[in-house]
């Protein structure tokens, strides 16, 4: 699967804090002045609310082979089960404390952990996520695997008026029986957005908003230094998503 700090994926080099937005405006322009980006991705007005998106993993590469990938177990398991096969959850984006309209990070999660693993547990219990701190989220897993996700680095790029990209580079650390190794991860997720008003998809059918949406998995120094020096910071594997949105009128939220 892919953001669930941002839609598909829950995935995760570098272990600084990307500290924005906890002391408001300040500290969020002085983040973007040390290159992490914006403090949090922003997104159209209208786009305010709960969504019902139909997400389709449609391709897995290994652009450099199976050899150099840690965890080919995962990789089978999306070939197999997950692969062409379309997936549907919600997806809500909020107002943050500067007004700004920006993915509901918590509920998104919860959304997705429920689509897959069904609706009879409260997922959005077991998250931790603050709208003035987006950049880290961690959760809390039946059994007791705990993950925190953490956003490095993000941008986001209009390309016309009904067109937009935005990118996020994050780091995802699993903890494990040995608290010394912990399983780290690294990822970036990589969405090309576009959207028409919501009357107009109305009139002809079909969905307001359109994406692709690219989740790129890196090695770290985690996975041995050799792997790690030899890959040089090109991706291990990407998962490609095609992805719907359609207006969840029923929703409160």
């Amino acid at each position: 699967s892919s953001l669930l700090l941002g839609l598909n994926s829950f995935q995760l080099a570098s272990p600084g804090p990307a500290a924005a937005s906890k002391l408001g405006a300040a500290a969020d322009s002085a983040w973007e002045a040390l290159g992490g980006g914006p403090a949090d991705l922003t997104f159209p007005e209208s786009w305010l609310g709960v969504w019902d998106v139909t997400s389709t993993l449609v391709s897995v590469d290994l652009p450099m082979g199976e050899d150099v990938v840690p965890n080919m177990a995962s990789v089978q398991r999306a070939k197999q089960q997950d692969l062409q096969k379309p997936l549907r959850y919600q997806v809500a984006f909020m107002r943050n404390g500067s007004g700004k309209v920006v993915y509901d990070r918590r509920f998104n999660t919860a959304a997705l952990l429920a689509a897959y693993y069904g609706s009879n547990m409260d997922f959005a219990g077991r998250i931790n996520w603050n709208p003035q701190d987006p950049n880290a989220l961690s959760l809390t897993m039946p059994g007791g695997l705990a993950a925190t996700t953490r956003v490095l680095r993000r941008s986001e790029q209009d390309v016309s008026a009904d067109r937009f990209e935005t990118s996020e580079f994050m780091q995802q650390v699993f903890e494990t029986d040995d608290p010394a190794r912990p399983r780290v991860k690294a990822s970036q997720c990589f969405t090309k957005y576009k959207f028409r008003d919501e009357a107009a998809a109305e009139r002809v059918g079909g969905p307001v908003i359109v994406a692709t949406q690219v989740v790129s998995d890196y090695l770290t120094p985690f996975d041995g230094e050799q792997n790690y020096l030899a890959a040089a910071n090109k991706p291990i594997t990407t998962y490609t998503y095609k992805m719907a949105f359609t207006r969840h009128h029923d929703a409160a939220h």
